[in-house]
């Protein structure tokens, strides 16, 4: 039987490994992004570099599968360092929660180099090794409930998001409750677990405060423009995350869906992609440098997303702006990598900055893989009506409204997530 968490004690364990991927060649002869030649159409899933066709399982996991991974971070999102020798867990508060039915947990998880992150963890009572959701939030946990125990975030908080001088206050408990569906969740046998990213990196085009500054130099990254982003580096810390969350008695650490909106939704992707650990994969509105792909450009472009938060991507991303014909890759290869586990892309049909229609041409470009796996099929042609759930593994589902999280949301997340991954 494991030890319950004692408030204020400290905990070392030990990170199980995450997905071990083969490490970027540092021999192969370097292509600059703006050496790269325009290609009609998408770039090929299931053909190999050398244009052998890709047949089997086995092609996929050791030949191709590796080749995206690769492509991918060195392109787009830049390489992470592994994972730190320990980790330090302290709970700094526990207690019930959502009117006794929910057990409540503030987990400090020490990043090394003087980083830190705080977890919660609400929990069905009576429910054990409970699955759970587990995604960022964008402006502090107390932000996603009206609890007033949980701690208001100790991390820089810009002021568009509620902040007063960089710093959370008491303003914003609650603020975006109605994105957190911890009710439903409970009620459905379901933990939650959240995490402000600014704990993990800042929001921001500074290293500083966050865990690329003191890690940038332990990075297994080739120098300069391919060393990670911030999107990369939430993806890490949520793994870390789930390096708590198969420990902790509460919840079953194999089946934990890994969930984002928007940015956050971007990085749900990411952190999918590269940790197969994670059970499941949702992304709500990501849009691009997400679920939406980047050809033929539409809503947000690379462009664009360069100019303004080009800190979430490794430099030769930038190199793309305008010049989107000449990826290597598109988002569907992103996607490929979570094969064959579940994914649900979810777009807004209003949201045309997220590009809906991208993001239904990513699911439907990447989900040879899951055929090619014996997983599953994306099933019949054509952008779906709204409200309509299509596909298995992948799946896609649009919604009337706009860029946002809505109660129905998680009643449509918690139906796909009862039935591919509980």
């Amino acid at each position: 039987m494991r030890a319950r968490w004692l408030a204020g004690a400290s905990v070392l364990f030990a990170c199980s490994a995450p997905l071990k991927l083969p490490e970027l060649d540092q021999e192969a002869p370097y292509v600059d992004p703006m050496d790269l030649p325009a290609t009609a159409g998408l770039p090929e899933l299931l053909t190999l570099s050398t244009g052998e066709r890709v047949e089997t399982e086995r092609d996929w996991l050791e030949a191709r599968r590796p080749e995206i991974a690769r492509t991918v971070e060195h392109y787009v999102y830049g390489t992470a360092p592994g994972a730190p020798p320990e980790l330090r867990a302290v709970l700094l508060e526990e207690g019930p929660a959502e009117d006794g039915l929910a057990w409540r947990e503030q987990i400090r998880l020490h990043l090394g180099e003087g980083v830190s992150m705080d977890v919660l963890i609400v929990s069905p009572v009576g429910v054990e090794n409970a699955p759970c959701f587990l995604g960022l939030n964008f402006c502090g946990n107390h932000a996603t409930t009206d609890d007033p125990r949980v701690l208001l975030s100790e991390s820089w908080m810009p002021d568009s998001r509620g902040g007063e001088g960089g710093r959370a206050n008491d303003a914003q408990r609650g603020m975006k409750a109605e994105r957190w569906a911890y009710d439903q969740a409970i009620a459905r046998g379901w933990a939650v677990a959240t995490i402000y990213h600014g704990d993990i990196d800042p929001d921001t085009w500074t290293t500083e405060g966050g865990i690329r500054g003191p890690r940038a130099k332990s990075a297994p990254a080739v120098p300069g423009p391919n060393s990670w982003g911030t999107l990369r580096a939430w993806a890490w810390g949520l793994s870390r995350a789930l390096d708590h969350l198969t420990l902790n008695p509460r919840i079953d650490g194999s089946r934990v869906v890994v969930h984002g909106h928007s940015r956050n939704g971007k990085t749900a992707l990411v952190a999918g992609a590269y940790d197969e650990r994670f059970a499941g994969v949702i992304s709500n509105h990501s849009g691009c440098g997400g679920a939406a792909l980047s050809r033929p450009a539409r809503g947000e472009t690379v462009e664009r997303i360069v100019r303004v938060l080009g800190y979430w991507f490794t430099e030769d991303f930038w190199a793309f702006a305008d010049r989107e014909d000449h990826l290597p890759l598109d988002q569907h290869f992103l996607l490929a990598l979570i094969a064959p586990r579940p994914l649900l892309v979810c777009s807004a049909i209003k949201d045309r900055w997220a590009d809906p229609l991208g993001e239904y041409q990513a699911v439907e470009a990447a989900a040879p893989a899951w055929e090619l796996l014996g997983a599953g099929e994306f099933g019949p042609e054509g952008f779906p009506e709204t409200g309509q759930l299509i596909g298995t593994l992948p799946a896609y589902h649009v919604r009337e409204g706009v860029h946002s999280v809505l109660p129905e949301d998680w009643t449509l997340w918690l139906d796909w997530a009862d039935r591919l991954v509980r």
